[in-house]
């Protein structure tokens, strides 16, 4: 009889958050939680809380979550069980007390204490037996699908977990990996890519004694308890479909608990030395934590890391220190603690690395030679930016030139990863000690004309309007200079789960009343709706306590505001007063001396998109997902609106830009003041107040127009400017 092969899809279908197997098992865990042993629960509840606060942040507290890993952690336990009762013909009534045949082999794959407040069930065991059986697991990755659903996406990514698909793990590890090399992955995950390289070497034409002799070079680290969890029964169902435990040598589960960053000082006491693995590997390979230092829970460790880019002289500018990459810090830190001489890496990482301004001392390769690039253009497999990055590592005191390490081998590949072109890529500008981004030679060419606007100071970010549960709102009533305002129910339903908050039926004075809008609202050439949103500032926009006082209604909305903002703010957060962050860097009342035109764009996504607006009252502030401009020149407002809107524009900025972010970077490119004398500049200003009226006549007709689709429709308007902004650019370059 052919067995059928069970994979990570039909895991996730039988045992995932929406099949019975899950529910029935998740009811019975929440009633044990609270009857028979809930003092056991709760002790392990607690402890599980303190020790993995840093990890999983504010989901730590969430009971509900501690219960999903419980049941995850049994459904490993139960299908590691089934398996090995399979492969040696055991009873399965007769074998629930199977931790000591692991514990006999030395296996230790179960070794998370937090977990055992609750026994395994032979029942349980027995319906998953039923539901597999005629079945063998597939030699793969099995339990990605069912954690990436259980440990939803939001948790995951504050982990900085994006799963690397199977297709370009398996190109990677081809392209570098030779039987019998010291592998570590520091950051593991799931252990997609040490399976890889386990399956190959069990795959060599070679004997089951090199092959245990390879495997047991093979090294994975994760700082993820359950990850470690999932890399171990991952590999050892592999493991136990070409090993007998009973009779054969088998190899090592080299997989542990720990920082990579700081592996000495691991809360979790590994029995391997890990000091006698510094400076060992021949090869490390993975995809680290795409996090920032603004994504960490702890300000500790956030001072932690941020030493240590200082330490390994990858500390950006002041400004650009909240954007600090994990993955970054992953490429130097490791091969110093890890790698042997000539060693080599290879990350997938986020390509904001080649061209963030936070990235520029990254780009020296101060530890590197040989680098080559893989490049994926159109963003195939994640939605964000990436790149896989190799190199090869020279030590801290091989000195190379940095201009001696450019220009770098890149292959261009297509969503199928065929390889589409080898090219080169290299910098705008290379110094001791960076470089300013890296980009394709042709590229560079065109870029190496161009020159900063003067316009570059004259924008400025908006202001930092969060939370907006806290300050948005909807008017229930107006009366006697007076609101009556609830929560504004298309705020709520975007916000974090950690900032939901609603009201009903509060006051304020109107004097408090502005008006602002989000990113989603506007769209290329027009503003389609204002927001309302409560502000405790004076007429000239600063916060003046006694002047607050005099209004008991807003007073009262502030100081409840503001506890709930110290109550739920981030542990790391120096921001102390809800105040202190609607204006923090000032970028709140600043806007107080704004002039009546407001030309605004997006601080981020693919294509830019501006419109102008006017502000006489300066009741309009811009916030922190727009850029803005202020004149008193209607003209010079409608220039900008059309150059920010040239597809021409957006184009340029994708070669420069760092992931999705725009920022500045409109003004990295020759765009003149305006001069109402210059005729090219007068008709630009002309094209733009035309394309507002046909753009605000679609969003009337149409109030979910998209923004693509107002292009298409506008696109000979867009080629008419587009034709005015290439004459400009060139004459500024000649």
């Amino acid at each position: 009889m052919v067995k059928r092969i069970i994979n990570s899809v039909d895991i996730v279908k039988k045992f995932g958050l929406n099949s019975k197997f899950f529910n029935e098992s998740f009811k019975i865990l929440k009633r044990k939680a609270s009857t028979s042993q809930g003092d056991l629960f709760k002790k392990n509840f607690k402890e599980w809380r303190e020790k993995y606060q840093k990890i999983y942040g504010q989901s730590a507290s969430d009971i509900n979550f501690f219960i999903k890993q419980t049941y995850f952690i049994m459904l490993l336990k139960s299908l590691m069980f089934i398996k090995l009762a399979n492969k040696n013909n055991i009873e399965l009534e007769e074998n629930l007390d199977y931790w000591n045949f692991f514990g006999s082999k030395g296996l230790n794959v179960f070794e998370f204490e937090n977990f055992y407040w609750i026994d395994i069930n032979i029942e349980q065991i027995k319906n998953i037996y039923h539901q597999l059986e005629s079945s063998e697991f597939a030699l793969q990755d099995l339990f990605f699908e069912v954690y990436q659903q259980i440990f939803f996406t939001k948790t995951r990514h504050k982990l900085g977990e994006f799963y690397t698909p199977s297709h370009l793990v398996h190109k990677m590890i081809n392209n570098y990996y030779e039987f019998g090399l010291k592998i570590l992955d520091p950051s593991c995950g799931s252990g997609n890519f040490l399976i890889d390289i386990i399956l190959k070497i069990l795959n060599y034409n070679t004997s089951r004694k090199l092959k245990i002799e390879a495997i047991n070079k093979v090294f994975g680290f994760d700082i993820n308890p359950l990850a470690v969890l999932m890399t171990k029964v991952n590999i050892l169902l592999v493991i136990l479909e070409y090993f007998d435990l009973e009779k054969d040598e088998r190899p090592s589960l080299n997989i542990f608990l720990l920082d990579s960053f700081f592996p000495e000082s691991s809360e979790i006491k590994n029995d391997y030395p890990i000091n006698t693995l510094y400076n060992s590997f021949d090869l490390v390979i993975g995809n680290p934590p795409w996090l920032t230092y603004k994504d960490f829970n702890s300000k500790e460790y956030q001072n932690k890391v941020r030493d240590l880019a200082e330490e390994l002289d990858l500390k950006p500018l002041s400004q650009y220190i909240t954007h600090i990459e994990l993955a970054s810090i992953f490429f130097y830190l490791i091969p110093i603690k890890f790698l042997k001489i000539n060693g080599s890496i290879f990350f997938v990482i986020t390509k904001s690395v080649l061209n963030g301004d936070h990235c520029y001392k990254f780009r020296a390769f101060s530890i590197f030679n040989n680098i080559e690039i893989w490049d994926f253009p159109s963003n195939y497999l994640f939605n964000i930016q990436y790149i896989c990055l190799k190199a090869n590592y020279i030590g801290t005191k091989n000195k190379i030139s940095v201009k001696d390490k450019y220009p770098i081998k890149t292959k261009i590949f297509n969503e199928k990863l065929e390889l589409q072109e080898e090219t080169l890529y290299s910098s705008l500008k290379i110094e001791d000690n960076g470089a300013k981004i890296i980009l394709p030679l042709h590229q560079l060419e065109m870029l190496n004309n161009i020159s900063t606007s003067h316009y570059k100071n004259e924008f400025f970010q908006g202001a930092t309007l969060v939370p907006r549960t806290l300050v948005f709102f909807k008017i229930e009533e107006i009366k006697n200079n007076q609101l009556v305002i609830s929560t504004d129910p298309n705020i709520v339903s975007r916000a974090k789960k950690e900032w939901y908050y609603t009201f009903k039926n509060k006051k304020i004075e109107s004097q408090f009343w502005y008006k602002t809008f989000l990113n989603k609202d506007l769209i290329p050439f027009f503003l389609t709706k204002l927001r309302d949103v409560f502000l405790p500032v004076n007429n000239r926009l600063e916060f003046d306590f006694k002047y607050l006082e005099k209004y008991p209604l807003a007073f009262k909305y502030y100081c409840e505001m503001n506890e709930i903002y110290q109550q739920k703010k981030k542990i790391t957060s120096e921001i102390n007063t809800l105040f202190s962050n609607l204006n923090y860097w000032n970028k709140l009342t600043k806007q107080y001396n704004n002039k009546t035109y407001l030309v605004l764009y997006n601080a981020s996504g693919s294509n830019l998109k501006a419109g102008v607006i006017q502000n006489p009252k300066k009741n309009i502030i811009v916030g922190s997902e727009n850029y803005y401009f202020s004149t008193e020149s209607k003209d010079e407002a409608y220039f900008l609106s059309a150059i920010l809107n040239s597809p021409l524009l957006s184009n340029n900025i994708k070669l420069i830009k760092s992931s999705r972010h725009i920022h500045k970077r409109p003004f990295s490119f020759p765009i003149p003041f305006y001069d109402k004398t210059n005729d090219l500049h007068k008709r630009l200003a002309k094209n733009a107040m035309e394309c507002e009226i046909l753009v605000k006549d679609l969003y009337l007709k149409n109030s979910k127009v998209k923004n693509e689709k107002v292009k298409d429709i506008i696109n000979q308007e867009l080629n008419s400017i587009n034709n005015k902004v290439e004459q400009i650019f060139l004459k500024k370059n000649i």
